[in-house]
């Protein structure tokens, strides 16, 4: 989607140098495209990058289909096709694709994909005889997969844009001509704090009229990947204000007690679970292809008074599917701190309120997912769990 005052650089600079994810690839058992016949089918393609944006599939029954060619104004029109040709596709590899002439088509066509709930797949270099490449706008498709695996080795390219007369770094953080490319970020699934670091970061990595290859580290980091193969996976837990998540996503959890033989707790069978005592927990993780238990970890750090607040406060929709989300605070006579995270423990929002009133919070900004709203009084805390739809 995209092919300097000397402060507003600084700050943009500071921006997205200052954002470090903590979050690892998470490891999957089931983190693998399907492409089988990918080779033999390569060696009857002749790959043209600078031609327009096409989907060659091998047949009707085919499960993968490859991109090759820049996005342009026919590339809503061609994926609509695509879509309605081969329902039997799951995987889509990225071969050669440079970027993008139209950054309107290319927002159409990757929400047209992601709607699908393909898997995005970027081989290295060098995996077969046709180079592998993606850039600029293809960078910006990419995160249309559900499911996205990069090979290591992978060329991923970014940069700039320029309006024809200013370039991004202009523009101050914040400034309403980032808003878009922010917003389709999240649209695709990132967390408002990751669409933010990943864009600062490409509009600093290189000018319009260059282009940036990531490291493997940088495509680590900004979350390029939502997984990595590994045939017997080590799954980790998080600890966000005792409450525990995985970050594997879109699988079947099952919630243990450690200290009880590993027995299963009724009910927790979500990708978060919250303790009501002290003890050691674990999450066993069914995949497709298999399936493990996590270490124990502990939670130590329960009082009597922990859950009292949860007989005074009441959050509903919840899941929410309609951009708003209502915490009942009506039963509470003193000042209120509401601290957001998502379910990487990053802060999302603070909200300060007085008590005895409902709380509405917009939830539109928010990509799809599990967060956490730490209710804190003078005297008490309680984390409730919001899921976005």
């Amino acid at each position: 989607m995209k092919n300097k005052s000397h402060l507003s650089q600084f700050l943009l600079l500071i921006f997205f140098i200052s954002y470090v994810s903590h979050a690892q690839t998470p490891e999957s058992c089931d983190c693998t495209p399907d492409i089988t016949g990918l080779s033999t089918y390569l060696n009857t393609l002749t790959l043209n990058e600078n031609g327009p944006l096409r989907f060659d599939v091998p047949n009707g029954t085919s499960k993968f289909a490859v991109l090759h060619g820049v996005i342009g104004s026919t590339t809503p029109a061609v994926t609509q096709t695509f879509i309605d040709t081969y329902p039997n596709v799951t995987t889509l590899v990225f071969m050669q694709m440079p970027g993008s002439e139209d950054d309107t088509a290319n927002l159409i066509a990757a929400h047209k994909l992601k709607s699908r709930g393909y898997t995005t797949f970027l081989p290295a270099v060098n995996a077969y005889s046709n180079d592998a490449f993606i850039a600029s706008g293809a960078t910006d498709m990419f995160f249309a997969g559900n499911k996205r695996i990069i090979d290591v080795g992978a060329e991923v390219g970014v940069h700039s844009w320029s309006d024809g007369t200013n370039s991004a770094t202009v523009f101050p953080v914040g400034h309403a001509n980032h808003l878009p490319y922010i917003n389709y970020y999240v649209t695709m699934g990132l967390s408002q704090a990751d669409s933010e670091a990943f864009y600062y970061y490409t509009i600093n990595a290189a000018p319009a009229n260059s282009i940036h290859n990531m490291t493997e580290a940088e495509i680590e980091q900004y979350k390029l990947r939502t997984c990595k193969y590994t045939a017997s996976p080590s799954y980790t837990i998080s600890n966000i204000n005792n409450t525990l998540s995985t970050n594997l996503a879109n699988t079947s959890y099952q919630w243990v007690d450690c200290n009880n033989s590993n027995a299963p707790i009724s009910g927790a069978t979500n990708q978060s679970y919250t303790p009501t005592s002290n003890g050691n927990y674990a999450v066993q993780i069914t995949e497709n292809s298999c399936n493990s238990i996590s270490n124990c970890i502990a939670i130590n750090s329960l009082a009597v008074n922990d859950f009292q607040l949860n007989n005074l406060i009441k959050l509903y929709p919840n899941p929410v599917n309609n951009h708003n989300i209502n915490l009942d605070c009506s039963r509470l006579n003193e000042d209120i701190t509401i601290n957001i995270n998502d379910i990487n423990g990053r802060q999302i929002n603070t909200i300060l309120s007085k008590g005895n009133k409902i709380i509405n919070i917009d939830t539109s900004i928010y990509s799809k997912g599990i967060y956490f709203l730490s209710i804190k009084t003078n005297n008490e805390q309680q984390v409730l769990k919001a899921i976005i739809q």
